[in-house]
């Protein structure tokens, strides 16, 4: 969807919805607790000088809070789909800090993978770029190749991370269950060890990296909730 082909008063419901739900986001999730696991990876790759680009891969399903996790660390792009509700997060994640990248895997993916390139192989510092790898409609916890290729070609770092909450809300309708951390709540987040995939690499080869990294996240994943105790109740 084009910002041209809105209306003006659609336009402004936007304008005041985001708004609204960016400074709710901001009360809401200033409240959790965060504990960042394998902070060697979090001091080297987001925070610290450490040169070259990353690419973050996550699940779908920890994609709320892990959006406003990142809020403040450095020139960041994510993906977001063409969509009416897509129009809505682009404008939350313009007030976060976020460069937002239209198009999906299923509308304008390549067009969006092409300008994610060219953000980060025309940014002068450190960049972050991410978007959920099974999204945006799964099926759930199966890695796409995306993220995989943008990293690949880009030659960034492909760093796969997770998070879970002590007391979270679970979305039961949503394909993923997305989870949504309550206030003053506790919540972990994890990062893998960084991966490098080199531009020679054969399709075979690729689809092993894919396959290994889906392996990598869902462990993430398993025991990020083992720790928090959570099991999706």
């Amino acid at each position: 969807m084009s910002d041209r082909s809105l209306t003006w008063k659609k336009k402004f419901k936007l304008e005041l919805t985001a708004s609204l739900i960016t400074l709710v986001a901001r009360i809401w999730f200033g409240t959790v607790r965060v504990k960042v696991l394998n902070r060697e990876v979090y001091e080297n790759y987001f925070k610290g000088s450490r040169s070259g680009h990353v690419v973050v891969g996550s699940w779908h399903r920890h994609s709320i809070f892990l959006f406003y996790f990142f809020r403040n660390l450095g020139s960041r792009a994510i993906m977001i789909s063409r969509s009416v509700d897509g129009e809505l997060t682009a404008r939350i994640a313009t007030r976060l800090g976020y460069t937002p990248i239209r198009g999906s895997s299923s509308k304008g993916g390549g067009q969006a993978l092409t300008a994610m390139m060219d953000f980060l192989n025309t940014g002068a510092e450190k960049c972050l770029c991410g978007t959920p790898v099974d999204g945006p409609k799964g099926p759930a916890r199966i890695m796409k190749k995306g993220m995989l290729a943008l990293a690949k070609e880009t030659g960034a770092v492909f760093i796969p991370m997770a998070c879970s909450g002590n007391r979270v809300f679970t979305i039961k309708k949503a394909w993923d269950e997305t989870i949504l951390p309550k206030p003053f709540s506790r919540v972990i987040v994890d990062f893998d060890e960084p991966v490098f995939i080199p531009k020679d690499v054969t399709d075979e080869e690729f689809e092993k990296i894919r396959l290994d990294l889906e392996t990598t996240l869902n462990q993430l994943t398993d025991r990020v909730d083992q720790i928090c105790g959570y099991s999706g109740a």
